[in-house]
C-alpha cells in the first residue's frame, strides 16, 4: 500500500508538471526566458563551489537578467575536460550524497564519462517525456522501457528490459508482449530494438498496439516512423536526449526538434567556440539547468546542429533546432557462429575501462575481423590490453581482432564514432 501511494503521488506531481509544462508553451518567450535566467542563475552559483567549475566561472556575480550573455563568456566543456577532472571535483558531494545515483555515458563518441545525476528529477523527466510524447497522462506501471544497455537514469524507472543481443530480446519477448497489450502502454525504446520486436511478434503471429511509442538513441528517419505507426497503429513521438541531460528536445512531424527551454539552453558554435547566426551549422553544446549534482555547463555534447530561422509549420513555439551528423550504425553483427549482437556489446567493453582509455574506436572492416584503434591513458597497462582482446574475442566468438594505439582518432563525417562498419 506504501508503495501504491507513493506511486500515485509521483503520477500526481507527474501530472502537475504536464500541466505547468503546456502553459509555459502558451506564454510569451519572454516568459521562459525568465525561468531560464533563475536557473541559470542558481546553477552557476551552485557550480562555482565546485573546484572543477571554479577554475572556469571565477568568483563572478550573475544577476538573473544577465546570466544568459554572462554565460556565453564561459569556455566550452567537453568530455575530456571532465574525465580529465576527478569525480569529486566536479561533483556536489552534498546533493550527491543525498540523492545522487552514477551513472556513465553509452560512448557514443568513443569517450565514455562517469557522473552523478540527482533522482530527484525522475518526476520532471517523465513529465519532459510526456510533453515530447503529447500525453496528457502518465503512469509508470505503464512505461515499457527496451534499451541496448542498463540504465540507471531515473527516468527508466517501471518496466526495463536490456537487449544487448537479438538472443536477448528473443528470450524477454512474451514478456514484453504482455506489457505492450496492457491499457495506455507506452513503449520506449530505439529504432532498432523496434524494427526487431517486431519481426519476432511477425514470427509468432502476434499483434502489438500500445497506446504511444517513444523513440530515441538513434535517428528516426520519415519513413521508419510512418512504418512504425502503420505497424504500431499509434502515432511515434522521437526526442533527442543524452545520459547526462536526459530529454532535451522533441521532434515534430515536421522533423525539426523543439527544445525544452525550461530545462537546457541550447548553443551553436564554430569550431573555435565563436557563436553562430540562426540557420549555421556548427558545434551543439548544451547546460543543463537541472544539473545540480554534476553540472554541465556549455558542454559539448559531440553532435552539430543548426536552428531554423522561421517559425515551425506545427505550431510549436519552442525553438527549433536539427542535426548535421549524430549516429552511427546499429544493425546487429552477424558472428560466425551464426549468432547477432549490437554495437553496444562491443562499446560496452571499453566503457567498463574509461579510467584506463580516453578513446577507442572499432572498425569493422571484414564480416569477422576487427581492427581497434585506442589512445590510452597513463593507467592503461599490458594487462588491461590482455584482457580487452580477450574480452572482444569472447563477445564476437573468436572472431580476428587487431588493436593498434594511436594519439589521435580520425572522424567519420562530423562526429567521432566508436563503431564504424566498412564493408
Amino acid at each position: 500500500p506504501f508503495l501504491q501511494r507513493s506511486r500515485l503521488l509521483e503520477e500526481y506531481l507527474v501530472y502537475l508538471h504536464i500541466l505547468a509544462l503546456r502553459a509555459s508553451e502558451g506564454k510569451p518567450r519572454v516568459f521562459r526566458d525568465a525561468i531560464r535566467n533563475q536557473k541559470l542563475k542558481r546553477l552557476l552559483t551552485i557550480a562555482a563551489r565546485l573546484p572543477f567549475w571554479k577554475e572556469r566561472i571565477r568568483s563572478e556575480l550573475f544577476d538573473t537578467e544577465e546570466s544568459s550573455s554572462q554565460l556565453r563568456s564561459l569556455p566550452i566543456t567537453t568530455k575530456s575536460d571532465l574525465r580529465n577532472a576527478p569525480l569529486e571535483q566536479r561533483t556536489n558531494q552534498d546533493i550527491a550524497a543525498k540523492y545522487g545515483i552514477l551513472n556513465f555515458t553509452s560512448g557514443s563518441t568513443g569517450e565514455p564519462l562517469q557522473f552523478f545525476i540527482d533522482k530527484r528529477l525522475k518526476v520532471r523527466q517523465w513529465a519532459l517525456l510526456s510533453r515530447v510524447g503529447g500525453l496528457h497522462r502518465f503512469s509508470q506501471q505503464a512505461l515499457i522501457h527496451l534499451w541496448p544497455t542498463p540504465n540507471s537514469n531515473p527516468l527508466f524507472s517501471g518496466h526495463f528490459f536490456s537487449a544487448k543481443t537479438t538472443e536477448e530480446l528473443w528470450h524477454r519477448r512474451l514478456e514484453i508482449y504482455k506489457l505492450i497489450s496492457q491499457p495506455n502502454s507506452i513503449l520506449h525504446s530505439s529504432p532498432s530494438l523496434l524494427r526487431l520486436l517486431l519481426g519476432f511478434s511477425k514470427q509468432d503471429s502476434v499483434v502489438l498496439r500500445p497506446h504511444k511509442v517513444i523513440t530515441s538513441s538513434e535517428e528516426l528517419t520519415l519513413e521508419m516512423r510512418l512504418f512504425f505507426q502503420e505497424q504500431f497503429q499509434c502515432k511515434v513521438a522521437n526526442y533527442y536526449g543524452s545520459r547526462e541531460l536526459s530529454v532535451m528536445a522533441g521532434q515534430c512531424k515536421f522533423g525539426r526538434f523543439h527544445e525544452n527551454s525550461e530545462d537546457v539552453i541550447f548553443e551553436v558554435v564554430s569550431e573555435q567556440g565563436l557563436p553562430l547566426n540562426t540557420g549555421e551549422v556548427g558545434r551543439l553544446i548544451a547546460t543543463g539547468l537541472n544539473s545540480y549534482v554534476a553540472p554541465f555547463i556549455r558542454y559539448y555534447l559531440g553532435d552539430y546542429g543548426f536552428f531554423y530561422e522561421d517559425f515551425c509549420p506545427c505550431g510549436n513555439p519552442l525553438p527549433a533546432f536539427n542535426f548535421e551528423g549524430r549516429t552511427h550504425d546499429v544493425t546487429p553483427i552477424l558472428l560466425p557462429d551464426g549468432s547477432h549482437i549490437f554495437p553496444y556489446a562491443l562499446t560496452g567493453i571499453f566503457n567498463r575501462k574509461f579510467k584506463k582509455i580516453r578513446q577507442y574506436q572499432i572498425n569493422h572492416y571484414e564480416p569477422h575481423a576487427f581492427m581497434v584503434y585506442i589512445i590510452p591513458t597513463e593507467k592503461y597497462s599490458r594487462d588491461d590490453e590482455l584482457e580487452l582482446l580477450a574480452d572482444f574475442k569472447q563477445v564476437t566468438k573468436n572472431s580476428h581482432v587487431s588493436l593498434r594505439y594511436a594519439e589521435s582518432i580520425s572522424s567519420n563525417g562530423s562526429k567521432v564514432l566508436p563503431y564504424i562498419k566498412s564493408f
